[in-house]
């Protein structure tokens, strides 16, 4: 479903040239309702009347400085009450921005936290594997014991010592 109006938004900054600005409007609204647990209680709630979700979000946009096309999708959200959703179509509105672009997302799992240098180094290599521009997000696992795991483009390379011990001890269970 996200992706449904992720993909109408997207098609329609494409045609008008504001396919930046569409990113930005969700991020700026997004970060509201992350800070404003009111903001998001209202915007969500079935109590609230449509109209009065409208004034108040209309109300944001010299704050927020939106553009009128975002702010006519964001009023279909609420007539849909798909308001809540936003941050789920922020994300899949970001990536048809980067498959547009040329670049992919590399999960990366870590037994340790890792640095700049590592983490420029890991984008550089899955650059050369993939032909497109990465993008890594970094997460701590210490259950890897060492090693990475990393997915991209629904390929995962699993390179942690505890996959290798796994394999191993079913390997020795297999001979017994």
């Amino acid at each position: 479903m996200a992706r449904r109006y992720a993909r109408a938004l997207y098609e329609l900054g494409r045609e008008e040239g504001l396919e930046k600005q569409f990113q930005d409007d969700m991020d700026n609204v997004v970060a509201l309702a992350e800070e404003s647990d009111e903001f998001k209680a209202i915007m969500v709630s079935p109590l609230y009347d449509i109209t009065l979700k409208k004034r108040i979000l209309s109300g944001m946009v010299p704050k927020l400085a939106i553009s009128p096309f975002a702010l006519n999708f964001f009023y279909i959200l609420l007539d849909k009450d798909r308001f809540s959703f936003l941050p789920e179509i922020r994300k899949a509105y970001q990536d048809f921005l980067d498959a547009a672009s040329g670049k992919v997302k590399a999960q990366v799992l870590s037994a340790i936290d890792l640095d700049a240098a590592q983490q420029q180094k890991i984008a550089a290599v899955f650059s050369q594997v993939m032909r497109k521009s990465v993008d890594v997000e970094i997460a701590v696992d210490p259950s890897l014991i060492g090693g990475l795991v990393v997915e991209v483009e629904g390929m995962v390379y699993d390179g942690s010592i505890k996959t290798q011990l796994s394999k191993i001890k079913q390997s020795l269970k297999g001979e017994m």
